[in-house]
């Protein structure tokens, strides 16, 4: 039937699968997006600007330090907002031709930096405003005391961002390849569940034996079940308590041979996750590295939550209508949340007096964050695919109805032409005596008896009485 195929197009939507399927492609068009030569001097200023600022927070400069990670983060915030402007976009980004020559290699390297001058006169706008209303003089008095305190608290929700926008892009990854759709039998969850918790197990084994060899500690076989007896233990009760808190969906994905591999993955991925937060607040704590090793750890992380933040702004706005960041300003507002993020750090690194507890305190809440995810994860991108095609069954359905309808009704055309052919040769009497009978066919209907119906009414006769 013609109709069927636009009403089953229609119908047919992607299914949380296949999206999970493009974002996985979707990040690194965004980091090559970012580290392309017309931007790189933003990354660059970035760096430099964050350990400045930083250097004044632990000096105790930490309300100017804050306004200098404000100032800078609203600054890139209104570049991206006005970034829609053509003139404005050939302003913070270099041209194709860059790299031809007309300047030699180290004046063209300095002259590049134009680029950031429109989001520096941007922060200095921001700081304006920002003076004008916290400062000393402002217009609500002199708040700018508890900007670090405002700063640092943001510091929580920085790391719940980075954990959501790796766990999604850990469910792209355990979507991508999975085996053709089909029926399996429910169950086999207690050896995938066994296999995963061995995997982690030596992997994070090994990876403490490794982190306690960079420190410069001796290995001692013997001791080392007695000497991280706790971080096993505390590993264990949490993949335990994952296993539990997922095993309802676990259970529904182990229908489908698609669902089942997607679940194995996620769960196996996601643990890894929480293994390595857990591990890395255990070696903070037991192991004690560099200062030198934590700063270039807390850089790289820092770098990985600015690319997630964006990655998970970028992927849900082209998905509505707001389209609040795009290709063209997804470098300017991602820049606005690793300013912020850097000024997040710096302020609790001076108000706790030590990167160290800043640092796991952070680990601990991304492998909060990746525990909660979980079974939702399963749950939301089962419960989408299986509407999708409880949608698609009843569109199957009604498309096979209605060509059940005009099947039925050929078939009436058909007989009610052979009727009346029927009728032609002098055989229609036959043709309507052997079909059904009809209601009350044979019986005598007589008519009502009406009270009075012999009484002759005269109109001149009739009085009405009060």
């Amino acid at each position: 039937m013609e109709g069927g195929t636009p009403l089953e197009s229609e119908a047919v939507e992607r299914t949380p699968l296949d999206e999970l399927k493009d974002e996985e492609s979707s990040l690194w068009s965004l980091l090559r997006l970012l580290l392309s030569g017309k931007t790189l001097p933003h990354l660059v200023l970035v760096i430099c600007l964050s350990m400045v600022l930083q250097f004044l927070a632990m000096r105790g400069f930490e309300s100017a330090s804050a306004l200098g990670f404000l100032s800078l983060s609203g600054g890139y915030l209104l570049t991206g907002l006005l970034s829609g402007i053509g003139r404005v976009q050939r302003w913070i980004q270099l041209p194709d031709d860059a790299d031809s020559p007309g300047h030699g290699r180290f004046k063209g390297l300095v002259f590049s930096f134009r680029i950031c001058l429109f989001p520096l006169a941007m922060a200095a706008v921001t700081l304006v405003a920002m003076l004008a209303l916290i400062g000393e003089q402002g217009a609500f008095g002199d708040l700018t005391g508890i900007l670090p305190l405002v700063l640092s608290s943001c510091f929580v929700v920085w790391a719940i961002v980075q954990g959501r926008g790796f766990g999604r892009w850990l469910a792209s990854v355990s979507a991508s390849k999975l085996p053709d759709t089909a029926a399996r039998d429910e169950g086999g969850l207690e050896r995938q569940a066994t296999v995963s918790y061995v995997v982690v197990m030596v992997l994070s084994g090994s990876l403490i034996a490794v982190f306690e060899w960079a420190a410069g500690k001796s290995f001692s076989p013997s001791n080392f079940a007695v000497d991280h007896w706790l971080f096993f233990t505390v590993l264990t009760v949490v993949l335990l308590l994952a296993m539990r808190r997922s095993r309802p969906a676990r259970m529904q994905a182990s229908s489908r041979t698609d669902f089942h591999a997607f679940s194995n993955r996620w769960m196996l991925l996601s643990q890894l996750l929480i293994a390595w937060h857990l591990l890395t607040v255990w070696r903070h704590w037991a192991i004690t590295p560099s200062n030198g090793l934590l700063m270039l750890e807390e850089f790289l992380l820092m770098m990985f939550t600015v690319l997630m933040a964006i990655w998970g702004l970028t992927s849900r706005s082209y998905r509505s209508s707001l389209k609040l960041v795009n290709t063209n300003n997804a470098l300017p507002v991602g820049l606005a949340f690793g300013y912020a993020y850097a000024g997040s750090v710096a302020m609790l690194t001076t108000v706790l007096n030590d990167i160290k507890t800043v640092m796991m305190a952070g680990h601990l809440v991304v492998a909060l964050t990746f525990l909660w995810m979980q079974p939702r994860v399963l749950a939301s991108t089962m419960g989408g695919v299986e509407s999708s095609e409880r949608i698609q069954k009843v569109v199957d359905k009604a498309v096979l109805s209605v060509e059940d309808d005009s099947a039925s009704d050929e078939v009436l055309a058909g007989e009610h032409q052979e009727n009346e052919t029927a009728g032609d040769d002098g055989q229609l009497d036959e043709v309507v005596e052997t079909g059904p009978k009809s209601i009350g066919e044979g019986i005598s209907w007589s008519t009502p008896e009406v009270l009075a119906s012999d009484v002759s009414w005269d109109d001149d006769e009739i009085e009405l009485l009060d």
